[in-house]
This record gives structure tokens, C-alpha cells and sequence, in this order.
């Protein structure tokens, strides 16, 4: 088909598409027609090249002669501008934290869900009228902290079989993470009924004497934003006192006349 084409449209047109056709077949043969590159002579005097040597970590930097100075408060850090961090995070250093009740109770029904299954977990959450009006992302994250609590479950309870010299089949495993935390949640009810009325009798102790402190002296202090005005402290107030009413004043005399004339007469009303 292609050859009838250029030789019904002549000879110039044939001899023009002859060229192009040839010089494509010149330059693309021309890297195959050429010489190939000799190969280098082998070095006879070179010498062997050496392994790479292992580069040596850096050492560790030693720590301040102070380091003990505020107690074990330090770590060694991964970053080398700054070797040492803090041992303990903010908020909750040294907090002395009791539970209250619903805390207590919203404890024992994560608990519940932690023994569940896989299939018994879907089925519950099938029955709960909000998860059906959930978008397909608030259902996904919604399942991956079930699962993440889970885990961390699991992780604690092997954490304490460890610490106490156990070693556990995973029967025994799965025995040992319900025992120990039905026990912990019982130990923690226990222990906030016993120290919840103590800690609300120091807490307002506390906020009473911060409350005299620093509003008698006219210092207020801006609270964080979200945060409840402070409680005043409870006490009695005193009974108003009864103020007498006022007594209006006493009708002043009236000026004695001064030119002449008869004096009026105070007191009677005047004679028609």
C-alpha cells in the first residue's frame, strides 16, 4: 500500500522520502558502525583496593559532674546537641491521682469491652442506634482505639507477669491479663472510697487558704482559659444589721417680720 502511494505522487516525492528514510538508517547505524572503545590496559602496580572500615559510633558523651544534683531526674537523650532530657513529663509529676466515681465506673465498662471478641464487639456496636450514622472514617477510628486499648491491655498485664518472675503460656497469659485487672479495678475502687473524702476535705482547705491569701491582698490572678472561677470559701454570713429609719427634719420657725405691721399669729389658722 505504501509503495503504490509514492510512486503514483512521482519521483520527487519518492526521492524525497528515499533521503529521510536513509538518513535515519545512517545515524542510527552510525554508534553501531563505529570502532568500540579499547579496554584499559590492567594496572600492574595498583594496589588492592582496601575494604571499607566500619565507621565507629560516636561515644557516648559522659554526663555532668552535677548530674545526681536534683535527684534521678535525667536521661540520656538521642539527640546529640542535647544528651540529657527529663526523666518525667508535665502535668502529672508527683500528682497524687484518685479516681472518682465516674471514672470508677466508665473503668469497669471499658473492662467489659476489652473481654469481648472480635465478632462480639462488631455485634454491639451494630445495636447501638449513633454507630449506623457514622461515616465509614468515624467507624475506622472508632475501631482502631478499641483495638489500641486492647493492646495496651495486654501489654500492661504482660508487663507485671514479667516483673513478677512468670513465665506464662498463652492460656496462662490470657488467665493472668483478666485476673490482674479485675484485681486492679477492685484495689482502685477500694482505694478511692477510702481517700476520696480526705482529698476533697485538703482540696478545699487548699483553695480556702489560696482564696485569703491572695484576695486580701488585692493580687487577682487571671485563671487559664476553660477553667471554673475559684470556690469561695463557706463561711456563715452574717445577719444584716437593722438600721433605723431616718427621722425627718423639724419644721424650721418662720422669720420675725421686720418692718411695721401686727406680728401674725403662729399656730391658728386665720379667721374668715
Amino acid at each position: 500500500m505504501a509503495r503504490s502511494i509514492i510512486v503514483s505522487q512521482g519521483t520527487r516525492v519518492f526521492s524525497w522520502s528515499a533521503g529521510i528514510v536513509l538518513g535515519v538508517t545512517i545515524s542510527s547505524l552510525t554508534p553501531l558502525l563505529a570502532d568500540p572503545p579499547k579496554p584499559a590496559p590492567p594496572a600492574t602496580n595498583a594496589a588492592p583496593a582496601s575494604p571499607a572500615k566500619p565507621v565507629a559510633p560516636p561515644p557516648p558523651v559522659p554526663p555532668p559532674a552535677d548530674f545526681d544534683r536534683y535527684g534521678r531526674i535525667w536521661v540520656p537523650s538521642d539527640d546529640a546537641a542535647h544528651p540529657l532530657k527529663l526523666n518525667l513529663s508535665f502535668p502529672g509529676v508527683g500528682e497524687l491521682r484518685i479516681p472518682n466515681q465516674d471514672e470508677i465506673t466508665m473503668r469497669e465498662k471499658l473492662e467489659q469491652l476489652a473481654t469481648l471478641s472480635d465478632d462480639q464487639i462488631r455485634t454491639k456496636l451494630n445495636e447501638w442506634p449513633p454507630y449506623s450514622k457514622m461515616k465509614l472514617g468515624d467507624e475506622g477510628q472508632l475501631l482502631t482505639r478499641i483495638q489500641q486499648f486492647k493492646d495496651l491491655r495486654s501489654q500492661v498485664a504482660a508487663k507485671k507477669a514479667h516483673e513478677l518472675g512468670l513465665t506464662l503460656t498463652p492460656d496462662q497469659q490470657t488467665r493472668f491479663e483478666k485476673e490482674y485487672w479485675d484485681k486492679r479495678l477492685q484495689m482502685d475502687r477500694d482505694l478511692a472510697k477510702q481517700f476520696q473524702p480526705a482529698l476533697k476535705a485538703r482540696d478545699q482547705q487548699m483553695r480556702e487558704e489560696l482564696f485569703r491569701e491572695f484576695s486580701s491582698s488585692g493580687t487577682v490572678v487571671p485563671a487559664p482559659p476553660g477553667a471554673k472561677p475559684p470556690t469561695p470559701p463557706a463561711t456563715p454570713t452574717p445577719a444584716p444589721i437593722a438600721q433605723a429609719k431616718p427621722v425627718p427634719p423639724a419644721a424650721a420657725p418662720a422669720p420675725a417680720p421686720t418692718g411695721p405691721g401686727p406680728a401674725p399669729t403662729v399656730g391658728k389658722a386665720p379667721a374668715h
